[in-house]
């Protein structure tokens, strides 16, 4: 019985199997590049001084005594304190939130949540609460619960959560 010499492994087979691992180690890394989030527009956090945040303060506030005067009613407050804390956010982060919608702000901030936008509003309009530590985020989840139908069983306690939200972010923030 004869026995045959080992047959060694084509040259071209190794070859292949490096060049398959260094493609596949490149399309994971280009997925990776191609779907990071883009932080070109990082946004800031511009200081504020004390006479300039009294008048936002007195922004609230006026727009409190005005619904507490039946001059507003819960929807028109609403309405007011979103137009108010979007002058101050635009004041604060030097980018245009006055006519940026819920959405745009969301992803303009740098959440302490959930990455997913919808998944954020989801939740918060769920808990009809903002839930996001970032004062940016904090603001267009405010937006976000304050847009809801004002159809509430008990619209003064909406309107003094809402006004006392409201003054907390012009005071915090």
């Amino acid at each position: 019985m004869e026995v045959n010499a080992p047959v060694l492994m084509p040259l071209w087979m190794p070859i292949v199997g490096v060049v398959a691992l260094i493609a596949a180690a490149a399309v994971i890394l280009r997925a990776f590049l191609i779907t990071r989030r883009d932080t070109s527009r990082t946004v800031g956090d511009i200081p504020m001084a004390a006479s300039e945040r009294g008048q936002w303060v007195r922004r609230v506030e006026d727009t409190a005594a005005r619904y507490q005067s039946h001059e507003l009613d819960l929807r028109g407050l609403h309405l007011e304190l979103a137009g108010t804390l979007r002058g101050f956010a635009t004041a604060r982060s030097g980018e245009d939130i006055v006519s940026a919608t819920v959405l745009e702000i969301l992803d303009m901030a740098d959440t302490s949540g959930p990455r997913s936008i919808m998944e954020r509003l989801r939740r918060v309009r769920a808990s009809r609460r903002p839930l996001d530590a970032n004062p940016l985020g904090h603001v267009g989840e405010l937006l976000a619960v304050w847009e809801q139908p004002s159809f509430d069983r008990d619209p003064d306690a909406a309107a003094d959560a809402a006004i006392a939200e409201a003054r907390e972010v012009v005071t915090r923030w």
